[in-house]
């Protein structure tokens, strides 16, 4: 029988075809429509590898899915041949609570594949969406190209035309990368797009065919530039090719430039060195504390008055807080980061300063999971418990916790020193519910994610007014992010949210206001907590 959380990890489904596979990809289990998909009994699969499920470049491209999967992602629907050449939508979903094994689901072409979105195609060109094409073009066998394409002034052009000639316009373009006769295409960013085409078929003048296609739609001769990179890479394995496409993707979407020399092996190397450069900028940003720190209100949405303010750390760098923290993330330095960032709160509150308000900062899930991290915060927390009525700790979801039982140990120490405990991104990651249950807390603030849907659906105004009831009935207060009107101000406390966080309530600022009017304030524009 299987386990429930096999079920969880299934639960998302609407599919015709149901598997689960190891980390090797081997089928533990299966349901479904086998017979008519795959020409095979559910018991005679369990134990096949499941790429043979499919024609052989396909089952490479499942491989790749699934081994860059990490603990609570998804990805697809991606479209594969199965091996006797149906088109089918693949859907993946690694469950940590599952020994994080990888459900996965087949269906055919023409119905919903589970856990499908808008965003896997974008609506005015009809190409890949960025991340879509993100997932097919780190699956590339490794004789095709990738074709990257920027129209500098696209978004210029479309502007000066009405809204049904640049729509036309964009069809066009769409039009012109499938006439191309690329195996994928994808739009990555509003001007930027990209492609992958079989070297074998040689020079494709994708180029061109945009530049005619924006030319036959009213806009002109329009600059086109296009950069064709090899996807071979001499000395690097199948994973470091994936990883230098994604890098270079990215990199080119955000910025237009591309790493390396036309050759993916050399924009491996550039990765590695910029990694190798940022890594050590950081590393020393993170020692010497060489950040500021913005002050944001949260305020009562019944009284108007500020509860208390988060600490937001800020950068001086060019590409942003957020960007800093995910590569503080991805490289494994959150844990020192957090300790940094809360030995400098505490002393700028305990020399005196921020006129005795009420003040809460990030801790990672990585660093209340680490035994070792934890009990340095834990010693520098416990020097200073005199400040506990004025400290609040907001437990973030940037990494999962699998020891449930050791972080709500953790949380109980906390509150034990006088502590207020609250988790951060409540609702943005599949373990939210877990957490609520698992740790005895105080608050909880919603993703902006969340509530910026609020009045745009009943079911979801529904599903977040029956949270906030079982959060009060919980006795946990509960906070909204991202109110950045009036309306949505009054739209949340009609919602059952106690407090309130956003632009319209006030702005993160170097310094502390003591009075704050909302919708007049104004600061700082970008946040991490």
């Amino acid at each position: 029988m299987p386990s429930r959380a096999r079920f969880l990890g299934f639960a998302f489904a609407n599919a015709d075809f149901l598997f689960e596979v190891d980390s090797e990809g081997t089928i533990l289990f299966a349901a479904g429509a086998a017979g008519d998909l795959v020409q095979e009994t559910t018991e005679t699969l369990v134990g096949r590898p499941a790429g043979r499920l499919f024609r052989p470049s396909e089952g490479i491209k499942f491989i790749n899915f699934s081994r860059t999967l990490q603990d609570g992602g998804r990805a697809g629907p991606h479209s594969l041949a199965l091996a006797n050449g149906d088109e089918v939508n693949v859907s993946l979903f690694r469950l940590p609570q599952n020994k994080s094994r990888i459900s996965c689901t087949l269906t055919r072409i023409g119905t919903r594949a589970a856990g499908a979105t808008p965003q896997t195609r974008d609506a005015k060109t009809g190409l890949q969406s960025r991340e879509s094409f993100l997932a097919t073009a780190g699956s590339a066998a490794g004789m095709d190209s990738l074709t990257l394409i920027d129209v500098p002034g696209l978004d210029e052009l479309c502007a000066r035309l009405d809204s049904d000639a640049a729509d036309r316009l964009m069809a066009r373009i769409g039009t012109a990368f499938r006439d191309a006769g690329v195996q994928s295409a994808g739009r990555l960013s509003q001007t930027r797009f990209g492609a992958v085409a079989s070297e074998a078929n040689g020079p494709l003048g994708v180029a061109r065919l945009v530049k005619a296609a924006i030319a036959e739609g009213g806009g002109g001769d329009a600059a086109v530039k296009e950069t064709v990179m090899t996807l071979q890479g001499e000395g690097i394995s199948e994973e470091q090719r994936l990883l230098a496409v994604r890098y270079t993707i990215d990199q080119f979407a955000a910025k237009g430039r591309v790493a390396g020399d036309g050759d993916i092996a050399a924009a491996f190397g550039a990765m590695l060195e910029d990694t190798q450069r940022r890594l050590g900028d950081m590393t020393r940003v993170v020692g010497e504390g060489a950040f500021e720190i913005a002050y944001q209100p949260i305020v009562d949405l019944t009284t108007g008055k500020v509860s208390h303010y988060e600490a937001l750390t800020r950068f001086g760098n060019p590409e942003g807080t957020g960007e800093s923290v995910k590569f503080i993330e991805a490289l494994g330095i959150s844990q020192g980061f957090d300790l940094a960032v809360a030995g400098k709160i505490l002393a700028q509150i305990e020399d005196g300063g921020r006129r005795g308000v009420e003040i809460a900062f990030n801790i990672s899930g990585a660093t209340i999971a680490s035994p070792a991290a934890f009990g340095v915060l834990a010693g520098i927390l416990a020097k200073r418990r005199k400040l506990a009525p004025r400290v609040l700790i907001e437990i973030t979801e940037t990494a999962a916790i699998h020891d449930l039982e050791g972080a709500a140990r953790a949380v109980e120490a906390l509150r034990a020193m006088g502590y207020r405990v609250g988790l951060d991104d409540f609702g943005a990651g599949a373990a939210s519910i877990n957490y609520l249950h698992a740790f005895h807390i105080d608050f909880v603030k919603f993703d902006g994610g969340l509530v910026k849907k609020i009045g745009t659906s009943k079911r979801e105004d529904a599903l977040l007014a029956g949270l906030t009831k079982l959060c009060a009935e919980m006795g946990v207060t509960t906070i909204a992010e991202y109110i950045e009107t009036e309306a949505m101000a009054k739209a949340a406390k009609a919602l059952g949210f106690d407090k309130g966080q956003g632009r319209y309530l006030g702005a993160p600022s170097l310094e502390i206001e003591a009075d704050i009017v909302p919708g007049k304030r104004q600061g700082y524009r970008e946040s991490w907590g």
